[in-house]
């Protein structure tokens, strides 16, 4: 008797553990068990990815900025200046 692989569906030799064509796996509880890791790699995966975007919620945020004080004071402060001096000179 042979063994049909459950990938490519092509016949295999009793002796055979992996398909010869696809590599697939051919032996019934190996599969199982593969499937079981797959599974629990996949749910490991899935936790991480949210602990990443739990992470990445509360570090992603941009720390406060200073706030950039206007120029306005420097602009009136050098007008006074400059009336002055020019009220220094026309007197």
């Amino acid at each position: 008797m042979s063994k049909r692989c459950p990938e490519c569906r092509r016949v295999n030799e009793d002796s055979r553990i992996f398909c010869t064509y696809c590599g697939a796996t051919l032996d019934a509880e190996l599969r199982l068990i593969q499937d079981l890791e797959r599974q629990q790699e996949r749910a490991r995966e899935e936790v991480q990815a949210k602990q990443q975007k739990e992470l990445n919620f509360y570090t992603s945020r941009k720390p406060a900025q200073e706030k950039k004080s206007s120029p306005a004071p420097w602009i009136i402060l050098g007008l006074a200046v400059a009336a002055v001096v020019l009220w220094l000179f026309l007197h």
